[in-house]
């Protein structure tokens, strides 16, 4: 360095550029490799984080979807026993319409006993339907009453041929809704 340059950087207040020791060059390799340690922790605590976050999202969501298959699970087994208690309903009303169209056969009029049992486990039937959503059973079985109405008018006017006409019918449309009503999956809740 030149004599005036010197002077220049004195009168300036700096010092001279000095080549740095070998001790500052051990220390501020030191110094950044713990900075560079120290930026790996940060980064794996941020990993970790990220991890545990995912974890308890994962955990929430396996919780939740156990919690819909519970619920799923519970709902099948209502819907079967629905079924179930309609398809015995179904069948009891059938065999008290029997009954009744064989007191017809017989001649006998006295048949509102009969129809009273009839309708009356043919209407818990429609409750069951009504109740899971089931259109055509539904419409098979509100048929089939308003049929033992109309049966019960022909009784009283002693009509026997229109009465056991329209047993027959009302029979056949228990029987659709019996067959309808024993079909499990496959089927929906908005065309059974």
């Amino acid at each position: 360095m030149s004599l005036l340059a010197l002077s220049l950087t004195l009168f300036l207040g700096q010092t001279p550029a000095q080549a740095p020791t070998l001790e500052e060059l051990e220390r501020t390799a030191r110094e950044l490799e713990v900075k560079q340690l120290r930026a790996q922790i940060e980064l794996l605590q941020a990993e970790s984080e990220a991890q545990q976050s995912q974890q308890q999202q994962d955990q929430e969501r396996l919780q939740s979807l156990e919690q819909q298959d519970t619920t799923e699970s519970a709902r099948a087994q209502a819907l079967e026993q629905l079924r179930q208690q309609r398809l015995e309903r179904l069948r009891s009303g059938y065999q008290w319409m029997v009954t009744a169209d064989q007191l017809l056969e017989e001649g006998d009029f006295s048949v509102g006993p009969a129809l009273t049992s009839a309708r009356q486990d043919i209407s818990e039937a429609l409750a069951s339907a009504a109740e899971t959503g089931r259109g055509d059973t539904v419409r098979l079985i509100e048929s089939a009453l308003n049929r033992l109405t109309r049966l019960e008018e022909n009784v009283e006017q002693r009509d026997i041929y229109r009465a056991r006409l329209e047993l027959q019918t009302a029979g056949f449309e228990l029987h659709q809704a019996w067959r309808l009503s024993l079909q499990r999956s496959g089927a929906t809740l908005v065309n059974q």
